[in-house]
Parts: C-alpha cells; structure tokens; sequence
C-alpha cells in the first residue's frame, strides 16, 4: 500500500462513527450521509470566499502537466506494450482509446485490475467512475456495472477484473444474461493471483496456492452472453468493438484477454511519482 504522508491534518467523512480513527489518527470528523456532508463543506468554503470564485491556479495546473507528462513517459512502454502474454496496461489503454469516454461508466476491482485501471482511466464526465473505498471482496465490480447499466441503460457500462475476482461472483453474469443487463465485462486472466506471488511464495511452490485456471469466455457464452479470448495485441482493439457491439444488441460481453503476471503498479509517494 501507499502510507499516509506525515505532518498533514487529516479530515474523515464518514456514515459510521465507528470508522473514526479506525486506519490513521485524525484531526476532525465529519459523519453524516456523504451527499450532505460534501454540500455543507461546499457551503463552508463558499461563505470563506465570499462569494466569490477562487479561479485557477495556472503554476499547480502546469505543475500537474508536467509531473503527468513524466509518469506517462514511464510508463508508456507497458501502456503500448506488443508482448504476449498481454501486458494488462495494454489493454486498460487501449480500452480507453476505443471507448466512447464521455459515454462510458466504468469500475475497477479489488487488487490488480484496480491498481492497474484506476491512474490511467481519464474521466470527462461526473459520476463515470465508480471507485470504492479501500478495498472489498473480490468480484464486486460486476455487480456495480450491472446496477450502473439499470440506472443509465443508454451508457457503455464497464467493470474491469482478474481471474481471482471471476471465481468469486462471475456465476452473476448469468443474472446480466438473463435480465438483459448488458454490461462489458473485460477480464484479465494471467492464470495467477499474480499480486500475491512475492508473499505467497512457500504455498505456492508446496500447494500452487497462487495459481488458477479456466476458459472465462467459454463460460460467458455457456450463461447464455458473449465470450471472447484475447492473445494478441492486434486484436485488443477489434475485440472490445465486438463486445461494445453485442451490448448495444442487449447482450452482455466478457472479452477475457490473456495477460502477463504484472506485479508493477503506478503509486505516488512522498518523494516523487
């Protein structure tokens, strides 16, 4: 994980009193339903400005640029990779190169695909990311795309997740089949619970603790949606149009891309980026 930068005053926002102080010491609270948290703390600032907008902030803003623009640089030869297996971030990028943006609502899900999606998806539009908390159970993010698809049926609906995640809620994606729900639902498949590897490494040679295995487009079509596999780069990009193609029918699509065990993930510290 990425720890808490020291020296700084730390506010909670929180539904449940119980939370406070539960992960990092705080300064203040704030508990109540987060909608009405965030538009009295929006009401607060507007009184201590006076009205008055603050404007922008040319230096951050080209601050912001520049730091971006460095990190992209590094992580440009993953995010354009040609390997095979697929580099993961191959295919988050190309994922957002194919998507309508602006029409797209689009989840993560616990471990990998999260740390893998979350500092390259670029939104335009509000409310068309749904991140969550710290973490939850694995498989969580189809559920979300589903109950995104039902509440904006003329949306792309997307949930990003691992092999691990499938085999914890990917029996729903029936439900998505037989109510119609159709939601994009890319997989990323290394056969591992590859971010475990560094610590798992006894039970993995003893038990094989770590590894998994199955054919997920298989199992799409077998619940009665679209299933497609992945192996190449070059049809990364035909793949998801295909799936897009199939929501727009009233179909649910599982495009599962084979991909490499990636254990590198972008993080910000105290030092640098």
């Amino acid at each position: 994980g990425v720890a808490m930068p020291k020296g700084k005053t730390i506010i909670q926002a929180t539904l449940d009193p119980a939370d406070l102080n539960k992960d990092v010491p705080i300064q203040d609270a704030l508990v109540g339903d987060a909608a009405l948290t965030l538009r009295a703390l929006v009401d607060a600032v507007r009184d201590l400005l006076g009205g008055k907008p603050r404007g922008r902030a040319p230096a951050v803003a080209a601050e912001i640029a520049t730091v971006k623009s460095e990190w992209l640089a590094k992580w440009m030869p993953k995010l354009t990779s040609d390997a095979t297996p697929l580099s993961p971030y191959r295919v988050v990028w190309d994922l957002l190169h194919t998507v309508d943006v602006a029409n797209t609502i689009i989840t993560h899900d616990a471990g990998s695909p999260r740390d893998q999606l979350s500092p390259f998806w670029t939104c335009t539009e509000p409310l068309s990311y749904i991140g969550w908390g710290k973490t939850t159970q694995l498989g969580y993010g189809l559920g979300l795309a589903m109950g995104a698809k039902l509440v904006r049926p003329e949306k792309l609906c997307v949930n990003v997740w691992g092999d691990a995640a499938i085999g914890f809620t990917g029996m729903d994606f029936e439900t998505a089949a037989r109510e119609r729900i159709p939601i994009l639902s890319i997989l990323l498949n290394n056969f591992s619970m590859a971010i475990e590897l560094p610590i798992m490494q006894t039970a993995t040679a003893k038990y094989r603790s770590t590894d998994i295995s199955g054919n997920y487009a298989d199992f799409a079509r077998s619940l009665g949606g679209y299933g497609e596999r992945v192996t190449t780069p070059d049809q990364i990009v035909p793949a998801i149009r295909r799936g897009i193609a199939k929501t727009q029918e009233g179909v649910p699509a599982l495009i599962e891309f084979i991909t490499q065990k990636e254990t590198e993930v972008s993080t910000f510290s105290a030092g640098g980026h």
